[in-house]
């Protein structure tokens, strides 16, 4: 599975105009793309627009990215500057039951929290640190919606993890225990960079 990154800390347009565009002419031809399993999109802290594009294999995200600057270059009035990007495989996922609605159920906006990683090991001790201590917390932490562990395709020892609660308060308390899970087994890791926000845009994968 593959996960691609997009932040774009610049708008050119009104938040409600992006969405629509987003919501209804970018999503659907994602999701038309053979390999596709998920995205979201929210607004960060600092009005940047962040987007989270999961995908079956390495050729379904290339393609998927394709697609991306194909709106983004149908809307140049949306984003004035590039975005960042950051595309890996994700050697770690897990979601909630719930994180896909009941038919009747209002669905529900997940808050998203992203860690952006450096100096990551690419050992078996950091895999077996992941699965059996980092994952473990984070699913069964208050409120969990969905995780997912990527790295870097392009820059070896930077990676990302992606996740998914019902609320801030929950996702950021998870946020604080996997600060200390990492000072406490990978000291030498650094987070570079936090993004959150509530999603926005929520769309899956049959």
């Amino acid at each position: 599975m593959y996960v691609n990154l997009r932040r774009y800390p610049r708008i050119g347009a009104g938040k409600d105009a992006i969405e629509h565009s987003a919501r209804n002419e970018l999503l659907p031809e994602l999701q038309k793309e053979p390999g596709f399993k998920g995205y979201c999109a929210f607004w960060d802290e600092g009005g940047a627009g962040v987007s989270v594009s999961i995908f079956e294999d390495h050729e379904a995200a290339h393609r998927s990215t394709a697609t991306a600057r194909q709106w983004v270059m149908r809307h140049q009035d949306f984003f004035p500057e590039r975005g960042e990007e950051f595309t890996g495989e994700c050697f770690v996922h897990e979601v909630s039951r719930d994180l896909e609605p009941r038919a009747g159920e209002v669905r529900q906006s997940p808050y998203v929290l992203i860690r952006m990683l450096d100096k990551v090991p690419g050992t078996q001790d950091t895999r077996a640190f992941v699965e059996q201590r980092t994952l473990p917390m984070i699913t069964r932490s208050p409120g969990f919606k969905g995780v997912y562990m990527v790295r870097n395709d392009r820059e070896e020892g930077r990676a990302a993890v992606v996740t998914l609660f019902d609320s801030r308060p929950h996702a950021e308390a998870c946020h604080a225990r996997a600060v200390e899970l990492l000072q406490e087994g990978l000291p030498a890791v650094t987070i570079t960079r936090i993004l959150q926000g509530e999603s926005v845009i929520l769309g899956n994968g049959d």
